[in-house]
Formats: structure tokens, sequence, C-alpha cells
């Protein structure tokens, strides 16, 4: 067992808890907000997806992310440099409604392409710090252990959304 197969085993941990978080949500259970200066599941969902393609792809690799990349802002009518950082509770509230399904197919596409990073990379990569600018210094190795828990913390919120309307367990 080397970092990856770690790496691994935390991204696809909360991937599946996420996925179980979601089953059998309606549309208006994903939109509940417990208070107007407060998210839904939707947004976090979306969020999710953003930032990993954001910090893997714009951050590690310099790259276009997915989500420009293949066109998936067009297809929700969302901003194509948009991630949810920094939005206005009545940004979250306006976030577009979508088709989970879609949506998780380009989570999905984003995944695909974080392991595809994964497989590049070294264990002598992980100290390197490929920002020359405001993150000098923050280094792969950083960014890995702040997606595993950024996104953990997500699906706390969202199981915590869903028992608040279900119940605990339902």
């Amino acid at each position: 067992m080397d970092f990856k197969d770690i790496i691994r085993f935390g991204f696809d941990e909360y991937l599946g808890e996420l996925k179980d978080a979601l089953k059998g949500l309606t549309p208006d259970e994903r939109r509940f907000q417990p208070a107007p200066e407060s998210h839904h599941i939707d947004f976090a969902v979306w969020h999710m997806a953003r930032v990993e393609d954001h910090w893997i792809q714009f951050f590690a690799r310099h790259a276009d992310s997915v989500w420009q990349r293949d066109g998936w802002h067009e297809r929700f009518g969302i901003p194509e440099q948009d991630h949810g950082a920094g939005y206005t509770a009545e940004q979250v509230r306006d976030l577009p409604a979508f088709d989970l399904e879609q949506m998780m197919a380009y989570y999905d596409a984003v995944r695909a392409e974080t392991y595809r990073y994964l497989d590049s990379i070294t264990e002598a990569t992980l100290p390197e710090s490929p920002d020359p600018g405001p993150r000098q210094g923050y280094t792969i190795a950083n960014m890995f252990s702040h997606l595993i828990v950024e996104e953990a913390q997500h699906v706390g919120q969202m199981a915590y959304l869903r028992g608040i309307q279900r119940g605990l367990g339902k």
C-alpha cells in the first residue's frame, strides 16, 4: 500500500457516502434550506464536484477544468468560472435546478481525471508547490488533504440536511 491507495480510500469513501446521502431524495428535499443563509444539498453536490475539478485541473495540472473543457457549465446553465466559494445566500438559493444523474455524471468525469492525475504522480510530487502566485508554498499533499477534509465535511452537511427532513437513518 502506498500514498495513492490511501488517497483513493478517502476519495472513494466520501463519494460512496455522498451517493448514500442522495439516495431517494426528491428535488424538493435536495433544495431544502433550514435557514435563508444556509445552503441546500444541490449546492453542496455541485460545489464538491467543482472544488475537486478546480484543485486538480487548475491548481495541480494548470489545465482547463472538466467543467469548462467538456461544456458542463453550458449544460447546467451555471457560469464557467463559478465553483460556489464566496457565493451569497441569494446565489446559493438561485442556483439553477439540475438533473441529479447528470450532475453525478459530471462528478464521475471529474473523479476519472482526479485518478488519472493521481496515477501520474510519484511520492516526490507531494511536496511540490505548483502555484507561483497567492498559494505559493501550498503543496500537492496539502491539496489532497484539503480535498478529503472539505469533501467529507460537505457530505456530513448533506447527511444532516437529509436527517432534518427524513429523520435518523432514513
